[in-house]
């Protein structure tokens, strides 16, 4: 039998039970969205770790350490051996210093790292005022949360404002072995950066050549090749020096939230299973109002093949329109608590945000299981239909 036909007569069966048929799309819909909405959740928070830790060319970038050792030095030294490795493009060292940030009579004390215009860059550190560090010695880069130390003027009008500090040498990188203050010196500052959570200053590594540092603090190695990223470390760390790279922070964080997302599907997959339940008991009490239906049908010369495909036909139907409107709802109500949340983060001075991502896997998986379910739920009652005995029920009916 033609199979638009059947669709067309499962279509018309559906319609004529309307309440039944709505109440049974309605629980379908409302198990998809659910999952829809909250594994695309999960995926949004994912993706923002993730693109917070690979920044950047976080992919490009080995962060070198000295660890805990007490030998081994982060100096000029060490540092041309790492340029000298193979594959390696650039290196780019900070310094952690401390410093006394001063306002009149006020001090404060301050984050201040000697660092260099690209290594904030490969840090994925947003200039959002100014220019980052060139070649000026005198000029720095400040946080918003430094500047409110200052002036309570907008952060434009403080860009070229000359400011002091009292440097503080850590006794670890000062070549005497004590501890030092380089008091009263002067910086311009040159950009700024949004960020409220501790004073932070950030010079040009050129501007401390005069305090004889022994060693730097940190270093970020750019590689030029990804693929050798491996052989790089080994080679590094057999300098004595600890490395980092974001692929290891990448792949604990996936497996964390591939848990987090299975718990958020579980979530969503009882309010689907509860639906599976409501419309396998939809397509079976319709089977049981409809046996002299089927078995006249059968009478007409319907063959069993057709009456199963009908019964599947119905089935597919439900789970083909309530996955498509189970979907567009989930995305709806993603898009709908998106733009709350962001609302929110805009009134408390945050920046816009996408908490919900919905990867064409995701769409396309749901939609997946939405046919399949409603494959699986018309087997029982389309068997069952196509075994009608005909006689018997025009028989006793």
């Amino acid at each position: 039998m033609d199979r638009k036909f059947l669709f067309r007569l499962a279509i018309k069966n559906l319609m004529s039970h309307r309440l039944r048929s709505v109440l049974t799309l309605a629980g379908i819909i409302i198990g998809i969205s659910s999952v829809v909405f909250l594994i695309s959740f999960g995926s949004g928070i994912q993706k923002l770790v993730t693109e917070q830790i690979t920044s950047g060319d976080a992919f490009q970038l080995i962060d070198v350490g000295t660890g805990n050792s007490q030998i081994v030095k982060l100096n000029s030294e060490m540092i041309k051996k790492l340029s000298q490795v193979s594959a390696v493009a650039a290196v780019e060292t900070i310094t952690n210093l401390g410093a006394k940030a001063k306002n009149g009579d006020n001090t404060m004390d301050t984050a201040l790292f000697a660092s260099s215009g690209k290594y904030l860059d490969w840090s994925g550190k947003k200039i959002r005022w100014g220019k980052n560090l060139g070649d000026n010695n005198m000029e720095i880069i400040v946080n918003t949360s430094y500047l409110a130390f200052i002036t309570k003027d907008s952060p434009q009008s403080t860009l070229g404002k000359k400011v002091a500090f009292d440097v503080i040498i850590p006794k670890e990188l000062a070549k005497s072995g004590e501890s030092e203050t380089k008091a009263n010196q002067e910086f311009e500052i040159k950009g700024i950066i949004k960020d409220d959570s501790s004073p932070t200053v950030y010079i040009n590594t050129e501007a401390v050549g005069g305090f004889e540092l022994q060693s730097f603090s940190q270093a970020k190695v750019r590689i030029s090749d990804r693929s050798k990223v491996d052989n790089i470390r080994t080679s590094i760390e057999g300098f004595g020096l600890k490395t980092q790279y974001v692929g290891d922070t990448v792949t604990q964080v996936e497996q964390v939230f591939s848990i987090f997302k299975i718990v958020l599907g579980s979530f969503g997959f009882i309010a689907f299973l509860v639906a599976l339940l409501g419309m396998f008991n939809t397509l079976t009490i319709s089977l049981l109002e409809r046996v002299k239906e089927v078995a006249l049908l059968k009478i007409l010369g319907m063959k069993r093949k057709d009456i199963r495909e009908l019964f599947m036909a119905e089935a597919i139907t439900i789970g083909i329109v309530g996955g498509a409107i189970g979907i567009v709802w989930g995305v709806i109500l993603g898009l709908i608590a998106n733009g709350i949340l962001n609302f929110f983060a805009l009134r408390a001075g945050g920046d816009p945000v996408s908490v919900f991502y919905y990867p064409f896997s995701l769409i396309l998986t749901v939609a997946l299981i939405a046919v399949l379910v409603g494959f699986i739920t018309g087997i029982y009652p389309a068997k069952r239909a196509a075994k009608v005995d005909a006689l018997n029920v025009l028989r006793y009916e």
